[in-house]
Parts: C-alpha cells; sequence; structure tokens
C-alpha cells in the first residue's frame, strides 16, 4: 500500500479539540497521532447532518430493517465522497460509522486497491425478537465483516465469539485492548484520607442508569455526583446527588473539568446491563489511572478478565443488586489499606497494560505486518 492518504472518521467532537491549545487527552483518536506520520496526507471526517432526501430514506430504511446503525446521510456528503475514494487507508472509529462508509466501501472494493479498519464494541447486541429483522441484521452484519478488511476488537469476549461464529474470517479480526493516555490521566492527590465522594459518568446504552439512581437513594450518608445525559432531576429521589448534564461529544465538560472530578471522587461506579459490548470501559481505566478504585458490574463482555482482578485491582460486583452493591461500597470505603492497595495496583496495571504506547504500536502491527 503506497503511504499516501489516511482518512479518520470520527462521530463528533474531534475537530474542535483538534483545533483547540487546550491539553486533552488522546485515547479518542484511536491512533491518529501516530499514524499520520505515515501518510503523506490526513483527512479527518465527522458526522453531519444531510439534505439529502435520497441518503436520509434509504439510510432510515436500512435501520428499520435490520435494527443496526445506518447513518450514511451524515456520512456519504459529495465533498466527503471524493477524500473517501482516494485514500488509501480508512479508519472507522466505531460500528456506527463502519455501517455508514459500508455502500461507499462496497463500491470502492471494486475499483480500487484500498484498506479499511473498523474498531468494533457491542456489534452483537441484538435487541429484537423479530425474525425477518434478525435475518437482515445477520445479513448485513456478515456483509459488514466480509467487506472491512481489518476489524478490531476492544473487548476480549467479543474478540473470541466473533472467531468461533466466522471462522473464516478469524485472520481479519484482532483484539486491541482499549487504551488511555495515561500521562493526562494522571494525579498525586493523597489516598491516605478516604472521604465519601461517589462518582457516576457515562451516557452509553448499556449503564443502568435506574440502579445507580437507587444505589445513591439507599446511601444517604455518601455523596454522589453522577455525570450523564440520561438522567434528569426529575429522576432523583434523593438530595445526596449532584447532576451534572454532560455528554464528552459536545464538551459541555472539558476533558480537565472531568479530570478534576475524579480528583476530587473516592470511588468511581460502573453499574451496567449484561453485554458482549466493553461498557464503562473508558471510564473504568480513566479512574483507575487517578488512582480512584472502580466498582463494576461483572458481565461477558468486560475487557480483560485475565488481568482486572477482584479485589486486587479492580472491585466486581455479580449482580446489580443493592445489598451486594452498597455491602462493596461500604468495604472498600471503610478499609483504608485496602483502598490503598487496590488504588496502586489499578493504577499500576492500567498504566502498564493500557497505556497509549502499546495501543499504538500494537495498532500499526495489526494494519502493516
Amino acid at each position: 500500500m503506497e503511504l499516501q492518504n489516511l482518512t479518520y472518521i470520527y462521530q463528533s467532537g474531534r475537530k474542535k479539540r483538534l483545533s483547540k491549545k487546550a491539553s486533552y487527552p488522546d485515547e479518542f483518536f484511536y491512533g491518529l497521532s501516530t499514524l499520520k506520520n505515515r501518510f503523506q496526507n490526513t483527512n479527518v471526517i465527522e458526522f453531519e447532518n444531510s439534505n439529502s432526501i435520497f441518503l436520509n430514506f434509504f439510510s432510515y430504511f436500512l435501520r428499520k430493517l435490520s435494527g443496526l446503525p445506518f447513518h450514511s446521510e451524515q456520512l456519504l456528503l459529495s465533498k466527503n465522497i471524493k477524500l473517501l475514494k482516494n485514500s488509501n487507508l480508512i479508519v472507522l472509529t466505531n460500528q456506527r460509522m463502519g455501517f455508514s462508509a459500508l455502500p461507499l466501501l462496497l463500491i470502492n472494493k471494486l475499483f480500487k486497491q484500498q484498506t479499511s479498519c473498523v474498531f468494533v464494541m457491542g456489534l452483537y447486541n441484538i435487541n429484537t425478537k423479530k425474525k425477518l429483522k434478525l435475518f437482515f441484521r445477520k445479513f448485513f452484519t456478515y456483509i459488514f465483516l466480509k467487506t472491512i478488511d481489518k476489524t478490531i476488537f476492544l473487548s476480549e469476549g467479543e474478540y473470541n465469539y466473533s472467531k468461533i461464529k466466522y471462522p473464516k474470517m478469524k485472520s481479519k479480526f484482532s483484539f486491541l485492548p482499549f487504551s488511555i493516555d495515561t500521562q493526562f490521566w494522571n494525579s498525586n492527590k493523597n489516598i491516605d484520607q478516604i472521604k465519601n465522594n461517589i462518582l457516576f459518568i457515562g451516557n452509553d446504552g448499556m449503564r443502568d442508569y435506574k440502579f445507580a439512581i437507587e444505589i445513591a437513594k439507599n446511601m444517604p450518608d455518601y455523596q454522589f455526583t453522577f455525570i450523564t445525559k440520561n438522567i434528569t432531576k426529575e429522576d432523583l429521589n434523593s438530595n445526596n446527588v449532584e447532576l451534572i448534564s454532560g455528554l464528552w461529544s459536545e464538551e459541555t465538560l472539558t476533558d480537565s473539568d472531568i479530570k478534576n472530578l475524579y480528583n476530587k471522587s473516592s470511588l468511581t461506579i460502573i453499574p451496567i446491563k449484561e453485554s458482549l459490548q466493553p461498557s464503562g470501559q473508558s471510564v473504568a481505566l480513566q479512574s483507575m489511572s487517578m488512582g480512584v478504585p472502580v466498582i463494576i458490574t461483572k458481565t461477558n463482555g468486560f475487557w480483560e478478565p485475565d488481568i482486572y482482578v477482584d479485589e486486587k485491582n479492580i472491585i466486581f460486583a455479580e449482580k446489580n443488586n443493592i445489598e451486594e452493591w452498597t455491602k462493596k461500597i461500604y468495604s472498600i470505603l471503610n478499609n483504608v489499606e485496602q483502598y490503598k492497595e487496590i488504588s496502586i495496583s489499578a493504577k499500576k496495571t492500567v498504566q502498564e497494560n493500557n497505556n497509549l504506547e502499546n495501543f499504538n504500536n500494537e495498532l500499526l502491527k495489526i494494519l502493516f505486518n
């Protein structure tokens, strides 16, 4: 492959950060800063609204037919099509970008030598029992995996499942643990003094928002901070919650603001629903890198079960049960020695295993070896 044109496709929130001088973590750019050094030209595309009646109908039809995230009307604008046609490598930063680009990628396969790469998380989340929709979902998922040259799974469970489900395509599949900018997510705070400040942050569909509200209701002596757009003041039924409406892509809070909130917190809770999707991954890693222990629901989609061990560098809850969660929260926040051990071990594990240097080196191997 001639290293000439590289194109990264994101949903939103990246161009704004790239244009600013303010400090920001590099993890949600998925290797852009490393890969661009190998190409003469680099393009960054983000989703935007389109007035195309045909593309809007086309995408809506495919979404209704399959339940998959086809949003081609937000990507296949005339100004983007030329860039994508002339790209030697296209990096799609999640499956929403992948399915939206799929019509053009299929055409490009016929006329141009081009490499495409997609990062995947939660590809097999199925929320329908309708047989026809399930059929088309499986059909388009197969076409998606068949068309794209490199599929990178951020969850080991989903990666292993894919190799079993599609054994003839397993050579195209790779597992690359999501990693964070550990230089940004770093703190020198004193962990000898444990406070009762508990953080909940996130907006993805696998978070158990109702259960997070119940935890706060059942622990009135603790102060909670919720950063999310999926909970409203009307949803809350306790007075010990500070609710901040936050969405990373809209930068309602800056990355430095979020860092400061981690720094003020003693514990991060991540109750999630059962799924193969590695929900809560970025929040957990950021929090642990800051020295703030994490309690998270143990699901099949947990990203690296061999590295993160219960009560060693993370705390797992088997189910979203109030008695289990409150007991674990009370326990960790009232045992100074255990708290310090988990905090130090969690930070060390993230910084050694989930740092961007490892991520970028592995990404280069996947794409060019």
